[in-house]
């Protein structure tokens, strides 16, 4: 596979705060924003690093408060960006706005090492001209050490050249919008305190969060810098000065290195090596050569390749953390932890990074006492329930109608532990920690939900619930999270009676009686699935009087305005739809497409994907392109208007499964991989690998026929197209 590169002509704008997004750097621990290196242009942007899972908490003021809410904000801590590194002349100083005026001329990040190249063209006030080379990598070997190499060449100036790289700097955003629920900015509590460093040119620091107790450990190395230049360091940073000449080029190189959070940092510690971009070019190698796509279409290639890139760029990898809604691109959603991970991104990693997908779902083990916790707020004495949004594990929204009440993430996170085990057959993990987290989110629907009677005998119901679809809450019997919760209890009545977890000797025939007869809302009189009891009654929103600046609608109406309406957010039911194929028949996914499609806004960017992939269903593709196309470009086109905050990381797996789940029709059942041809005419050819149940399978799609090869492992049957096949080694054509 031809690896990528992303530049700035395959970007929306050259909007700083928009590059910083779309051009940061990760491992999974630590991200770095793209900020310009000048302190003095910072000016409407968000020059910040981030830490997985480091957050500060702050008490939720509530005007009117009550017994169970969320206490405690958790906020993703906002450091200052270890890119900074300002010039001065001997009249100018790129530490003063407006001195030094930069302007991007050409940035590439490379998918293949990891590094990002980026060059500036500069004035000085005195009409002095720069030309500056940025060079970024993270190593990807979990050392969470950046490289940085800045070359300054001097167009026309001859003179004293000074240079300053501060460690402790402002990075309160200026572009915050106090309006919008989506950004918030709080008091971190940070104290810092500076430590002897072992070798000379290094400053090392700790930075304590005084609300969580929390600490981080940083060393900053500066490896190498121009000949003849007086350097030193202190508290504040490192400073030198010497000479530059016209068209000559000086280099410095600084070396950041970031502890796991309340862990010692280690010795080893490198600067900028040929042999580091080796390093990370065999990590990336092992990374494409498992999850490579390959897609006729230049332009999507590009996207999908660079979608994938940042979801492994985001993903925690220490079993303690997650990935955040903008994962480690930006402040956004304060850094918390959704559903997203488990219904958008996880699927890529269980079919193609399953040692990357086991950590992800040990954190749901960890943070299973604080869920216990947490149904006993809500009245429920025996089992537990997930945070809706969370850091530590503990609640974190104060909104509990679009927060609290959705409680299908215990049900989503159910799902994606059976996912992983149908995906791997990792035995190991189910019986040491999958099984509990499905037990203990099944305990809870015994005693949350009820028995009533619905058409003519007694079904299983659970009453004011949020779905996904955020525009709809508090409704009786949500389709999604009813089916969802029958899955939940059916399969914790599986590894009870498969001796996977032991529980008491009734409650595998309580979860297989609940889940049988779970109520599933269905509206006779128009022949579609019903969201729940009450919005097919509820008048459809005014969309013909509605203009385009209104959207989100979030942003716009009070929320009891939308919740009288029937409007939705995003897919809700078809959502359900979309994860369970062999529900439905393709006439009744027909009518229920075309009942929700013209009420749903897409606000929230994790709808066009479901909507791409049920359109392959339907064997619509011109609309399946069209809904695909926005979704594997929404953030290179910025198509929601916020990428400036942060990456749409769930939509960013959203991308992965329009091809997989969409284009290919894949999705097991019964132990078997499924796959239907559902290519758009607008895309020649399709091919992706899969890990499956210890095979490597690559997946070939043409107009013309379906391929499945097996690359490594024993031979299995496939069902392509709704017929079986034996795959041995070689290929098998539809």
């Amino acid at each position: 596979m031809q690896i990528d590169k992303l530049t700035l002509k395959d970007v929306a704008t050259t909007n700083r705060q928009y590059l910083e997004t779309i051009f940061a750097l990760g491992d999974g621990h630590m991200g770095v924003r793209d900020s310009v290196p000048f302190t003095g242009n910072q000016q409407a942007t968000l020059p910040v690093m981030l830490i997985n899972g480091y957050y500060a908490t702050n008490p939720i003021t509530y005007g009117e408060s009550a017994y169970g809410y969320a206490k405690n904000h958790q906020t993703i801590i906002s450091l200052t960006s270890p890119r900074y590194l300002d010039f001065a002349t001997e009249k100018t100083s790129s530490e003063i706005p407006g001195d030094w005026d930069m302007t991007v001329d050409d940035a590439v990040l490379d998918f293949d090492t990891g590094v990002l190249t980026e060059k500036f063209q500069i004035v000085t006030s005195d009409h002095h001209h720069f030309e500056l080379v940025v060079k970024s990598m993270i190593a990807l070997d979990n050392s969470h050490q950046l490289f940085l190499n800045y070359e300054l060449t001097s167009l026309d100036y001859t003179g004293t050249l000074r240079f300053t790289r501060p460690i402790i700097h402002d990075v309160t955003a200026t572009t915050a919008d106090a309006d919008d629920p989506r950004v918030a900015q709080r008091q971190s509590g940070l104290t810092n305190q500076f430590i002897p460093a072992d070798r000379q040119q290094q400053i090392e620091w700790q930075t304590l969060v005084a609300s969580t107790h929390q600490q981080i450990t940083q060393r900053d190395w500066l490896t190498s810098f121009p000949t003849g230049f007086e350097v030193y360091g202190d508290h504040a940073g490192f400073h030198g000065s010497g000479t530059i000449e016209v068209q000559t080029t000086l280099s410095w190189s600084f070396t950041r290195q970031i502890s796991e959070i309340n862990q010692a940092l280690p010795d080893k510690i490198m600067g900028w090596t040929n042999d580091i971009v080796v390093r990370n070019r065999q990590i990336l190698t092992d990374f494409w050569q498992q999850s490579q796509v390959q897609i006729s279409d230049k332009k999507l290639q590009t996207g999908i390749q660079y979608n994938l890139f940042q979801l492994f760029q985001s993903a925690g990898r220490n079993g303690l953390t997650n990935i955040a809604a903008k994962g480690i691109t930006g402040p956004g959603y304060e850094g918390h932890y959704f559903w997203d991970t488990e219904m958008y991104m996880l699927p890529f990693f269980i079919y193609t990074q399953p040692q990357i997908a086991k950590q992800l779902l040990h954190y749901r083990f960890s943070i299973l006492p604080q869920a216990r916790e947490r149904a006993r707020s809500l009245g429920v004495t025996r089992g537990a329930l997930y945070a809706w949004r969370t850091i530590n594990g503990e609640e974190a929204s104060a909104y509990f109608p679009a927060g609290t009440a959705q409680y299908h993430i215990n049900a989503d996170i159910a799902h994606t532990v059976k996912l992983y085990f149908d995906v791997t057959n990792d035995q190991n993990f189910l019986r040491e920690q999958g099984a509990a987290v499905v037990l203990e989110t099944a305990r809870f629907w015994l005693q949350f939900g009820s028995w009533q009677q619905r058409d003519g005998r007694s079904q299983f119901c659970l009453y004011k619930v949020t779905g996904p679809d955020e525009y709809t809450a508090l409704v009786d019997n949500n389709y999604y999270t009813n089916r969802m919760v029958k899955e939940n209890m059916a399969f914790a009545a599986w590894l009870l009676e498969k001796h996977y977890i032991d529980g008491d000797a009734d409650e595998q025939v309580q979860f297989t009686k609940a889940s049988t007869n779970m109520y599933l809302p269905y509206d006779q009189e128009q022949q579609v699935t019903a969201q729940d009891d009450h919005s097919p009654k509820m008048p459809v929103w005014p969309f013909a009087t509605t203009a385009a600046t209104q959207y989100p609608l979030l942003l716009h109406y009070h929320p009891l305005m939308i919740y009288r309406h029937r409007v939705n957010k995003q897919a809700d039911t078809l959502l359900a739809e979309m994860l369970f194929p062999e529900d439905q028949s393709l006439e009744q996914l027909r009518r229920d497409y075309a009942y929700y499609e013209p009420i749903t806004t897409h606000d929230s960017s994790l709808s066009r994907s479901i909507f791409s992939i049920l359109a392959s269903r339907l064997d619509d593709r011109d609309k399946a392109f069209s809904y695909y196309m926005d979704t594997s470009l929404m953030d290179l086109v910025d198509l929601q208007g916020n990428a400036k905050d942060g990456l749409h990381e769930a939509n960013l797996g959203g991308s992965w499964l329009g091809l997989t789940y969409g284009f290919a029709g894949m999705y097991v059942a019964d132990g078997k991989l499924h796959i239907t041809n559902h290519l758009p005419t607008q895309i020649a050819h399709l091919s992706y690998r899969l890990r499956f149940r210890s095979r490597v399978l690559e997946v070939q799609l043409y107009q013309d026929k379906t391929q499945v090869k097996l690359v490594t492992g024993l031979p299995l049957a496939v069902v392509v197209a709704g017929k079986e096949y034996d795959v041995l080694q070689g290929v098998r054509s539809e």
